[in-house]
């Protein structure tokens, strides 16, 4: 019997590709372009010529070559794994990848550990043929062109940043792009008065934070947001509205204000490495009076020095180490995660006394300007937690089965006679899947036997393909809901045995935190009675809070 192709199309244009086609340039007929469509139309053909299925097509528009991070071809790789395809097709091998390296792992290594055949039609390419020696050279070739046009692009890029055009996607804060000449900026009044306020404000000796503070307590728009409200699209921006000590900073060393444009400070290590790094000094690109400037030298040297003087002080200071619970603490009202502070007390005896604490990073970063404190002492934390886990340990040695049995109950989201339900209706799809499968081999023989006409073995196998389609992925559904839940019980277990060893813990350490703690919700502190109050709860890993 013939085996039965399930065949995905796979067509892929990028922007280089529909600027650089023969179509575009007028020189052979537009039926000869590299459009999408023309792709597909070419292909759809060829499948029906050899008598396959065709299951499904995959599109990616505006995506190069060199990046195999497409989501119609990831979505491809997915079907093929799951059994849905097992023919994948082309119009030419550049359709798959420009990536010497990467084609020929996919042709040679993954398409057959999936069991997909793979074909290329105008290169007269297939995976189950004797014309494969010729696969890796044409590769070859279409690496070499996505290196030379790599190069010439940067050839041109790097060209520009010399003569002075700035090619940066948004202009900084306090700018705008020129109307007549997008590589040249000129000031926008608003956000420059803002500017000028914010270099004064550190002037009189305002710390960052607290120039943050006084922005967000007028209300005043964070760069990004300012830009998205007056030059954006939509007017929303996923960025926070916030200005933070981070924003500030950044702003009041940024040489843009004196008229200064410094490029080429980033780039990637390669073509195929699209890893941004950041290149040396040597490497940069300046240019002075490149536009005009929103800070005057004196100014911009006052605060230089203020700013160098606040580094200063700062490496005078020790290196932070990681406090015992740095990236498991978050603010129970912003959700932002906590940061340690280390404080000295001294004594009216001459003691000296050393604290950690935790307080919320949002409530810091913003000048004390959004959120509360949420401060908390290491001490208390590590009391309260090595309480809880002890306690647990106790109830877990005392009576195993009844910890378990909540737990079961707390962690599963169905009763037993859904469970029950999902499981029959999981055996069903299975065997209706089964069923279409059959239907579809059989539809093929029809076929081929001539029981069938060529429209009516369209329109049935179309019909079926959808069906099975649907049952497919209603039955990875429910398979996914039933190993969730058989996961969860796992988890329980594997929790409750990791507890059990720690009954006589005597003092909590980073390696049990991680060991058995997801994160720590703290909440503020009030006063309730008269007596102090503070929200804590306590995620672990495997099964959440308790």
């Amino acid at each position: 019997m013939k085996k039965l192709y399930k065949v995905g199309i796979y067509c892929r244009l990028s922007v280089d590709d529909a600027a650089n086609s023969a179509k575009a340039k007028n020189y052979i007929p537009g039926d000869e372009s590299v459009s999408i469509e023309n792709q597909y139309e070419i292909l759809s053909k060829f499948v029906m010529l050899n008598g396959w299925v065709e299951v499904k097509t995959y599109r990616d528009d505006g995506y190069s070559g060199g990046n195999f991070q497409r989501p119609a071809f990831q979505e491809m790789l997915e079907d093929a794994r799951n059994g849905l395809i097992n023919l994948i097709l082309v119009k030419d091998l550049s359709r798959l990848g420009r990536d010497f390296v990467e084609v020929g792992r996919y042709t040679d290594v993954v398409f057959p550990s999936m069991g997909c055949r793979f074909v290329s039609v105008l290169d007269c390419l297939d995976s189950e043929g004797d014309n494969t020696d010729m696969l890796h050279f044409r590769s070859l070739m279409n690496d070499y062109h996505l290196k030379d046009l790599s190069s010439k692009i940067k050839s041109v890029i790097y060209a520009k940043k010399k003569s002075g055009q700035y090619l940066t996607a948004f202009a900084p804060y306090g700018y705008r792009k020129c109307e007549d000449d997008k590589h040249r900026l000129v000031i926008d009044d608003e956000s420059a008065a803002v500017v000028r306020r914010i270099f004064e404000m550190r002037r009189s000796g305002m710390a960052y934070g607290k120039i943050a503070a006084a922005l967000n307590r007028e209300e005043i728009l964070s760069p990004r947001w300012y830009w998205e409200t007056h030059y954006g699209k939509n007017g929303t921006c996923k960025y926070s509205k916030l200005w933070t000590y981070a924003t500030v900073k950044q702003l009041l060393n940024d040489e843009v204000y004196l008229g200064t444009v410094t490029q080429n400070r980033t780039g990637t290590r390669s073509y195929k490495d699209k890893t941004m790094i950041c290149k040396p000094e040597s490497k940069w690109i300046s240019h002075e009076d490149a536009h005009e400037a929103i800070i005057s030298n004196e100014v911009w040297d006052a605060v230089q020095e203020i700013n160098h003087l606040a580094k200063l002080r700062s490496a005078d200071s020790a290196a932070p180490q990681p406090a015992l619970f740095t990236g498991k603490l978050v603010c129970a009202d912003c959700g932002h995660p906590l940061v340690a502070s280390r404080e000295t007390q001294r004594r009216k005896n001459g003691t000296v006394k050393k604290y950690i604490s935790y307080f919320c990073s949002r409530f810091a970063t913003t000048g004390h300007s959004t959120c509360s404190w949420h401060r908390i002492y290491e001490l208390s934390l590590k009391e309260i937690v090595l309480g809880e886990i002890k306690a647990h340990a106790e109830a877990i040695t005392l009576d195993e089965d009844a910890v378990l049995k909540q737990l079961k109950k707390q962690v599963s989201s169905a009763d037993a006679a859904r469970q029950e339900n999902t499981r029959q209706e999981i055996s069903k799809l299975r065997r209706r899947v089964q069923e279409l499968e059959h239907l579809t081999a059989k539809l093929y023989e029809d076929k081929v036997s001539g029981a069938i006409s060529e429209a009516t073995f369209l329109m049935l196998i179309e019909k079926s393909e959808q069906e099975r389609i649907q049952k497919a992925d209603r039955l990875d559904t429910l398979l996914a809901e039933a190993n969730k839940v058989q996961q969860d019980m796992a988890n329980v277990q594997k929790w409750t045995a990791i507890v059990r060893k720690h009954l006589h813990l005597q003092e909590i350490d980073r390696e049990t935190l991680d060991e058995l703690i997801d994160h720590i919700e703290i909440g503020e502190r009030t006063i309730v009675d008269g007596q102090r109050h503070q929200d804590i709860k306590i995620f672990y890993r495997f099964i959440g809070a308790i």
